[in-house]
């Protein structure tokens, strides 16, 4: 780490790879909320991009996040959090078809 931290070239790359990890992640975020408006959910969903992290509380309970992971193989934490860091474009529109499913 004091390597990275302390070579100026090592520690533009990995500013610039950070940037990248937070700015996929904010995106992420974003088609998250988009979909889930899209597949027709009508609560405020402001909170999803409001909130910054690798992670997200959806607001579903306990019995919807444990129909997530038993129906849909979605994995989140039984006080609602996700982890938004997962999503990606081969597997967002499958979980936001799942969330659809349990609300």
């Amino acid at each position: 780490v004091a390597t990275v931290l302390t070579t100026p070239a090592l520690r533009a790359l990995w500013e610039r790879e950070l940037a990248g990890m937070r700015e996929r992640i904010r995106a992420m975020r974003e088609r998250l909320r988009a979909g889930l408006q899209a597949a027709g959910v009508t609560q405020d969903l402001a909170y999803i991009t409001r909130q910054k992290g690798m992670f997200s509380y959806s607001g579903l309970s306990t019995a919807q996040m444990q129909r997530l992971r038993s129906e849909y193989g979605v994995y989140g934490v039984d006080s609602g959090r996700i982890c938004v860091a997962a999503l990606n474009g081969g597997n967002l529109d499958a979980v936001v078809r799942a969330i659809v499913a349990v609300m």
